[in-house]
């Protein structure tokens, strides 16, 4: 086969004339080496300029994505300081409140202890996916973000806490004796020492009479639950027909000399409700209210319980 030739021969259509050119093997063989060079080197600057278009495309790409994502951070960056201004705000609230309810303030250190994002930001710099200026930014929002979660979930606590405080402050409010159970109508005395109108003897006198028509209205000063509604009574002796209600923490009322009681023993009571009337009834020299205030059993000035 080597000792053999290749003859090409060409010519023209419009001429009657033709060439011919003889090739040896060897011959053949170059040319076509060549030619295979050549095409590799043809698909490979192809390929080459082909990925540099692709590369600088894709940067071009990242370039906006990154742009864009910068752009989102600085809004959420912004959302996040109003967040955080929101929850100052509301914790301001509860301060207020635990002055109102009583209670000691909260350290301020508890509430601001910073929490998280150090493993984020470890992930990012491993990763190496993005510009160090935009982990850091993340990271940072992601530790701001556990903060607030944090002091959000921390300020729930402490409101629940506050309200069921000041609940049971209501409930005490409310079986507190604080207004004057007979609206209209003067005092005629007062709690401490006097001259008794019967004997002319100074003696302690346990209570208040507020002086009124028999059938004025008598009003719980507290809620609480009527423990004596006694209807019977010696003439021209004793409190007469009288209620005495018990307010729960060792307080209880009494109203003595009543002409009617509207009230029976176990009946709970709310402060404002009518209990009964003025009257006359028991040892009196006319028609008034006797009102007590007891502190475990033993009577106190009713004035220091009445604040209206």
């Amino acid at each position: 086969m080597h000792d053999k030739n290749i003859k090409l021969i060409y010519f023209s259509f419009n001429g009657s004339e033709a060439q011919e050119i003889v090739l040896t093997w060897k011959r053949v063989l170059s040319i076509l080496s060549f030619v295979f060079v050549v095409m590799l080197l043809l698909v490979g600057a192809t390929i080459a300029l082909f990925t540099d278009f692709y590369h600088s495309v894709k940067i071009e790409q990242l370039s906006r994505t990154n742009a864009s994502l910068v752009s989102h951070l600085e809004k959420i960056q912004g959302k996040v300081a109003v967040l955080e201004d929101h929850i100052q705000f509301l914790e301001k609230e509860n301060d207020d409140l635990r002055v109102f309810a009583d209670m000691p303030p909260l350290n301020g250190d508890i509430r601001r202890v910073g929490v998280g994002g150090a493993d984020m930001d470890l992930a990012f710099k491993d990763a190496n996916i993005i510009p160090d200026t935009v982990s850091i930014t993340v990271s940072m929002l992601h530790q701001k973000v556990e903060e607030i979660e944090r002091r959000i979930n921390l300020y729930t606590e402490e409101r629940q806490e506050i309200l069921a405080t000041l609940k049971d402050k209501e409930e005490r409010y409310k079986h507190l004796p604080s207004i004057r159970p007979v609206m209209k109508g003067r005092i005629s005395d007062k709690y401490g020492l006097r001259l008794d109108p019967f004997t002319d003897v100074m003696k302690h006198h346990d209570g208040l009479d507020i002086s009124a028509p028999v059938g004025t209205r008598v009003y719980a000063s507290a809620a609480g639950v009527v423990i004596l509604a006694k209807t019977s009574y010696v003439p021209g002796k004793g409190y007469g027909k009288e209620v005495i209600i018990d307010h729960g923490n060792g307080i209880r009322t009494r109203y003595a000399h009543l002409s009617k009681i509207l009230v029976t023993k176990g009946q709970k009571i709310k402060r404002w409700e009518v209990i009964g009337l003025v009257g006359e009834t028991g040892k009196t020299t006319g028609p008034h209210l006797h009102y007590e205030v007891l502190v475990h059993g033993k009577p106190v000035d009713p004035d220091m319980y009445i604040l209206n």
